[in-house]
């Protein structure tokens, strides 16, 4: 019998969006030791340290809610099981996987179907790698609209939404002013904290 020791983890990255795959040992995390797994972009990293004898504890900063979220890990779970899927406690988006490789590929690409079909039901195609950015934005835009703190210059709350596969368009229906959000900016600002946003005309 044939004992594999390799495990494969995947998150997605807060800053990039992308899903970053990488590879360990659980020798990696005898004793004290930790592992730590960066996106290519370097700005994120997931990290992996041991809790207890018997579990582990995992750090990840959530793309939707720009903070960092804790997760349990038990040995057991990572010993035994093909495949440990984390997901956001806010919304339902699967932010980390690990376990063997060919089960995380098969989670992964489930996760991103389910992400689609929820991109689509919204009403969002063509948002690419960004789908699960756009939806955090028109989450977040919706609460600012509800509370009356997103408004126009000009006094008007009316705001068109249009949605793009790298950027959204907020603009006045009353004076025409405009503001557009990359998803960059979305992903790499704290816009799940914003309290308020305004559109303002653009000087020439």
């Amino acid at each position: 019998m044939i004992i594999n020791f390799e495990r494969t983890v995947a998150y997605r990255c807060a800053s990039s969006g992308e899903i970053t795959f990488g590879t360990f040992s659980l020798f990696e995390l005898s004793g004290n030791n930790g592992i730590s797994v960066h996106c290519s972009c370097g700005l994120s990293h997931l990290r992996i340290l041991p809790e207890s004898k018997t579990s582990y504890l995992i750090s990840v900063k959530c793309i939707i809610c720009d903070e960092i979220h804790k997760f349990n890990l038990p040995l057991q779970s990572l010993a035994k099981k093909d495949c440990c899927q984390f997901m956001c406690p806010n919304v339902v988006v699967g932010l980390v996987f690990i376990g063997k490789e060919a089960a995380i590929q098969k989670a992964v690409v489930k996760n991103e179907e389910d992400i689609n079909e929820i991109i689509t039901e919204c009403g969002l195609d063509h948002t690419g790698k960004n789908g699960v950015t756009m939806l955090k934005a028109l989450d977040k835009i919706q609460d600012l609209l509800d509370s009356n703190h997103l408004h126009c210059d000009c006094g008007s709350n009316i705001i068109d939404i249009e949605v793009h596969e790298n950027d959204l368009i907020l603009e006045c229906c009353l004076c025409g002013a405009s503001l557009v959000l990359t998803a960059e900016k979305i992903r790499n600002s704290d816009f799940t904290h914003l309290e308020q946003l305004i559109i303002k005309p653009q000087k020439y």
